[in-house]
């Protein structure tokens, strides 16, 4: 006996039940006394009370669930739903030449070293700055100016100084002349002599010294105006007209960033840091458009211990400036594997982490499959396990296939 027949029999037997429990109730008593209208009130209450207990009045619920039960046994084959047959494109697995890269994502920086602080050489108050946040200048641009009045006085006495040390010198030479004329008639004594040599003698080495002091006044009047020692970018203003340096690095006026020499620094994780070496051919592609060709300069020996990434500096080849700080993509070329089974990378359906699900081809029906994947890239997969050559895999609606799903192939 089916689900269906037991629950049509056991409406049935209430449907009786309930029949007799009515009859019951509408027979009207012969051989009993009258009673009462409140004795016959409570008399009808304890009637209540009984056919309540039978289950009466939840009978209409119960009686419908159970039709709708026996309705939806009876459902014909007709009526159930078929299996909806999905057009797919299938493609075999095929063995292939793959060049290995690996995608990084970072940004342009400047080289070690290309990051630099002008200062001025000389101590004093700003006179200007000529450069602006974002400007780019060429190697031995003007970018600030100090005032010079200090370093011309400087320069007027130094040259008043090696005036003074050529007289002197002159005067040396003369009075050691005359010395030696009598000493040579023995008027004089050879001490006198050996004094006015060592006068002569000192006087010429003051020249010397005032003339060194005169041109390093002069090379520091030169050294007032500030300027750039490479082409570049510059990135920040630190002091404005009327600030006061020292002449030394602790003071910088302006930041620049080399823009020639720029490189592409990206993060690796463990297993594509090993794969990198220097020289192998890179392409870098900015979010903000560009595309540059490049070189794998050089790459961390370790792994940061915070966030487990190690650095890949990319030299990038430009003909023109490179915005510093544009982040990117950048795809390394780390070798080359022949006879690699592939397939196109939209084959599969999910992570490839625990084995990548996809949906082979085999008589009219998927049959899904759990491979192992190798290389992969945004447009084809290395297949290393789970696949032989020739199969056929489906390149669309993968998610939507199951194992025995019907299809067809377009």
């Amino acid at each position: 006996m089916d689900e269906c027949s037991s629950l049509g029999e056991s409406t049935e037997d209430y449907e009786v039940k309930r029949s007799e429990a009515r009859k019951r109730g509408a027979r009207a008593p012969t051989n009993q006394s009258r009673t009462a209208p409140g004795e016959a009130g409570r008399a009808a209450g304890k009637k209540s009370t009984r056919l309540l207990a039978g289950g009466t009045s939840a009978a209409p619920s119960r009686a419908a669930w159970a039709i709708l039960a026996c309705l939806a046994c009876h459902r014909s084959e007709g009526e159930r739903e078929t299996p909806v047959v999905v057009p797919v494109h299938c493609v075999p697995a095929a063995r292939e030449t793959v060049d290995m890269v690996e995608t990084l994502r970072g940004r342009v920086a400047t080289p070690p070293g290309g990051d630099l602080s002008v200062a001025s050489q000389v101590g004093g108050r700003i006179a200007g700055v000529l450069v602006h946040e974002g400007d780019r200048v060429d190697a031995g641009t003007v970018v600030a100016t100090i005032d010079d009045t200090a370093t011309r006085d400087a320069l007027k006495q130094a040259d008043a100084a090696n005036a003074q040390a050529k007289s002197a010198a002159t005067n040396a030479d003369a009075t050691l002349e005359r010395t030696r004329q009598l000493v040579a008639r023995g008027i004089a004594a050879k001490q006198e002599l050996d004094d006015a040599v060592s006068r002569a003698e000192q006087a010429h080495a003051s020249i010397n010294a005032a003339a060194a002091a005169a041109d390093l006044a002069r090379r520091t009047l030169g050294r007032v105006q500030v300027r750039s020692s490479f082409d570049g970018v510059v990135t920040r203003v630190w002091r404005g007209p009327g600030a006061i340096v020292d002449g030394t690095a602790a003071t910088p006026i302006v930041q620049l960033a080399a823009t020639a020499l720029a490189e592409f620094d990206a993060d690796a994780t463990e297993t594509q840091l090993v794969e990198m070496a220097t020289g192998q051919p890179a392409r870098v592609v900015l979010s903000i458009g560009g595309e540059f060709s490049g070189a794998v300069r050089a790459r961390s020996t370790a792994i940061d211990a915070v966030t487990g990434l190690g650095l890949v500096r990319i030299a990038v080849e430009s003909k023109g400036p490179v915005l510093l700080g544009a982040f990117g993509l950048a795809t390394v070329q780390t070798g080359e594997r022949a006879g690699a089974l592939v397939i196109p990378a939209s084959a599969l359906g999910g992570a490839i982490a625990d084995g990548a699900p996809i949906a082979v081809c085999k008589d009219s029906k998927a049959e899904l499959r759990a491979v192992r994947i190798g290389w992969r890239d945004d447009a084809r997969a290395e297949v290393i396990s789970g696949l032989t050559d020739g199969e056929r895999v489906a390149v669309d609606h993968v998610l939507g296939l199951q194992t025995g799903s019907p299809i067809e192939e377009r």
